[in-house]
């Protein structure tokens, strides 16, 4: 189901990186953070809306952006999910996030690296809501 989870900041710097599927993944995300910041800036300036999925062939993008100037992207490879649990997993997640690192967020200097420890919070943030949910945490190819 979520295979990565990007929280990306009004700059389009990825903050937070986490990937459920292969942790030890090396990928290009911040070029992909400040991708989906130009469609949601554009989404929200040309449409006064905003973007809530983007939905590839096999892949699909939820964007949550709520009460900041924040996004949480999920990546999630099944296309049979639950709008709720997303909008639940997300809200939790960037709720805690902008908790956590309040001080960080405040006097935010570009080092990202301190953000890595979320991780721990967000695998159980997921666990749990999943676990309410009854979904499982993996698909299956």
């Amino acid at each position: 189901m979520i295979q990565e989870i990007m929280i990306i900041n009004k700059a389009g710097i990825a903050l937070f990186y986490h990937n459920f599927v292969n942790v030890n993944l090396i990928d290009d995300h911040q070029s992909l953070a400040s991708y989906f910041d130009i469609i949601c800036r554009f989404t929200k300036n040309s449409f006064k809306e905003s973007l809530r999925m983007l939905t590839l062939d096999n892949f699909i993008f939820f964007f949550y952006t709520a009460r900041s100037n924040y996004h949480l992207v999920l990546k999630c490879g099944n296309k049979k999910i639950k709008k709720e649990l997303l909008e639940d997993i997300a809200e939790s997640i960037l709720t805690a996030f902008l908790t956590e690192f309040k001080n960080s967020l405040d006097d935010f200097n570009g080092e990202i690296s301190e953000f890595k420890p979320f991780s721990e919070i967000v695998e159980g943030l997921v666990s749990s809501k999943l676990n309410e949910y009854g979904e499982p945490m993996y698909i299956e190819y």
